[in-house]
């Protein structure tokens, strides 16, 4: 009898040969409260090696800047400027990092930030929300909405034209993003040009591709669906912290939304697109096949991952140039 390895992430044969050993390499994330503190600490060393990596490989001409601002609570919440051109008054994207509500800071997504800011010549602002279970929700979309409203009240300070803004995240920091352009739209905010959401955590339910991935790399589905309880807590979901729930989604951004294949996010993600697609939003969605989640991060040479990062970048200069 063949013992399995629960520590093995499952379904490697399905990735992409160029990902296979460093998808084998990642482990199982659980997202359980008897794991989260560990798996907490090594995604704050894994992503602090990797800040540490693109800070001695250089910037390539982007000036990144941290600070903090007064939150909505009395605690600080702590912000990283990435000013990569356009002058003075620069285009602005404000970005979440990703890590499933439980894990992440602003060293998970630095350098995509700064590929970012220098593609797209604009100035990213990356948001240290709180995290759950100690913050459960609406913290952290609290705290990303706090980061966009200074922006655009000290736009100036900031050198950044608030009127040519745009909004990113990966998996739970897309889902903070959608819900901010949700919130954004019924409260008449400040317009968003566009909205990236890329490998997007959107439905606390259940869906086919969630059940289907159990042990893959990333992140599995029991991860996903245990990263929503910590972050609902005791409420209810519905549509003020689940963009999925949100019925009617007409007249929110244009949206680009991008996905892995060998994820458990992926269908949220296609359903996603398709229900804004349907409610007449300009949206384009890109499924990259054999990849699981955050493999762009994890493989960052890789051609593929290479081609992500430039499909964002270009969608921000189609925006910014309107």
């Amino acid at each position: 009898m063949t013992q399995t390895n629960l520590a093995r992430p499952q379904g490697l044969s399905r990735i992409d040969p160029a990902l296979r050993d460093a998808a084998a390499a990642l482990g199982v994330v659980e997202f359980s409260a008897e794991t989260l503190s560990g798996e907490r600490e090594h995604a704050n060393r894994v992503a602090a090696e990797r800040a540490a990596a693109i800070e001695a490989a250089g910037l390539g001409g982007v000036s990144v800047e941290s600070g903090d601002i007064a939150g909505p609570t009395a605690t600080r919440l702590g912000l990283r400027l990435y000013r990569g051109g356009g002058g003075s008054t620069a285009p602005v994207v404000i970005y979440a990092h990703g890590g499933g509500f439980v894990t992440g800071n602003l060293d998970t997504d630095h350098g995509h930030c700064v590929e970012l800011a220098r593609a797209a010549e604009c100035v990213v602002v990356s948001v240290d929300y709180r995290l759950a279970p100690e913050h459960p929700c609406p913290a952290a979309l609290d705290d990303v909405e706090s980061g966009l409203r200074y922006v655009v009240d000290n736009c100036a300070e900031f050198g950044v034209d608030a009127r040519r803004m745009a909004l990113m995240g990966r998996d739970a920091g897309a889902a903070l993003v959608a819900g901010l352009a949700q919130r954004m739209f019924d409260e008449e905010g400040p317009p968003i040009l566009v909205q990236i959401l890329h490998q997007p955590m959107l439905d606390s339910d259940t869906t086919p591709s969630r059940r289907e991935f159990q042990r893959t790399p990333g992140l599995t589905g029991p991860a996903v669906s245990r990263a929503w309880g910590h972050y609902l807590g005791h409420t209810t979901a519905n549509r003020q912290h689940v963009p999925a729930h949100r019925a009617n989604l007409e007249g929110l951004p244009p949206t680009f939304i991008s996905c892995s294949e060998i994820d458990p996010c992926r269908d949220e993600a296609i359903d996603y697109a398709n229900r804004l697609l349907h409610a007449y939003v300009h949206t384009e969605l890109h499924v990259f096949a054999a990849t699981f989640h955050d493999f762009d991060a994890v493989v960052a040479d890789w051609a593929v991952s290479q081609e992500n990062r430039a499909l964002h970048a270009q969608t921000l200069r189609r925006a910014f140039a309107t």
